[in-house]
């Protein structure tokens, strides 16, 4: 009887010290720490983001020329078509069609310039005429522990609080160790990780989404056993020494 006891006794110490290890603390779940532990990213100049294949653009085009203001309607319901006007694809080899302009080359090219490279053109039909163009697909994705969802990018330089924060931030069990960015690059998706909790992140190459990127939050290990706040944690031990007495009350 005496080594049941202590059996059931070191069972629900053990149980008791695996709970207080599985304790969901800030040291788990809080932004922006300073602890030397943690990994320190370097900081980078913020890159624009570069038109590739399969973009699709929408061309605006503000002119007094009502030929010009017909071959470049600035809204329908038409298909291909969006508020901020026609909405053209970026094809394979980098060029982009548009109304009596073939195979101009703008893939490779932050906005800006792929304004400019068109205003050009556009300004030899009508020298007065001025361009607005803007990325249609200009949108994120969110997956795994962070909720899901198609999310649109609606300032410049949205950074990944901003875009976590749009799907209702992580969640208690998700591993905030090992963020994953899947990111369209001109040599092939490429695969970003990182620790969001580390305060280094500001200003990093890991601290800004860009178009098309793919957010994946994992669920953290030993998650199913987390214990996730201090009622939990209380009613856990509650239970255990209520089983502890309920065992030595029966063997005696």
């Amino acid at each position: 009887m005496e080594r049941i006891k202590q059996i059931a006794i070191w069972s629900i110490a053990a149980l008791l010290l695996f709970s207080l290890a599985s304790c969901v603390t800030n040291y788990t779940t809080q932004y922006l720490q300073t602890r030397k532990n943690l990994p320190q990213y370097s900081k980078k100049e913020y890159q624009w983001y570069v038109l590739k294949p399969n973009d699709q653009i929408a061309v605006r085009v503000l002119s007094i020329n009502e030929d010009i203001n017909r071959l470049f309607p600035s809204s329908s319901a038409s298909s291909g078509q969006s508020g901020n006007g026609m909405s053209y694809k970026i094809y394979a080899d980098s060029t982009v069609d548009l109304p009596f302009i073939s195979h101009l080359k703008i893939g490779g090219l932050t906005l800006e310039a792929a304004n400019q490279v068109i205003e050009k053109k556009i300004k030899e039909f009508d020298k007065n005429a001025s361009v607005v163009i803007a990325l249609n697909n200009d949108v994120f994705y969110i997956i795994g522990e962070a909720g899901k969802g198609q999310f649109p990018i609606y300032k410049d330089k949205l950074t990944i609080f901003q875009a976590l924060a749009l799907a209702g931030d992580i969640r208690t069990n998700g591993d905030r160790g090992k963020i994953k960015v899947i990111r369209e690059t001109a040599k092939g998706p490429v695969v970003k990780q990182f620790d969001i909790r580390s305060k280094s992140l500001l200003d990093s190459e890991y601290y800004y989404v860009y178009p098309n990127d793919i957010i994946y939050v994992s669920t953290a290990p030993g998650s199913f056993f987390r214990i996730e706040s201090f009622s939990s944690l209380m009613s856990l031990v509650t239970t255990s020494v209520t089983f502890l007495v309920l065992v030595l009350n029966t063997i005696k």
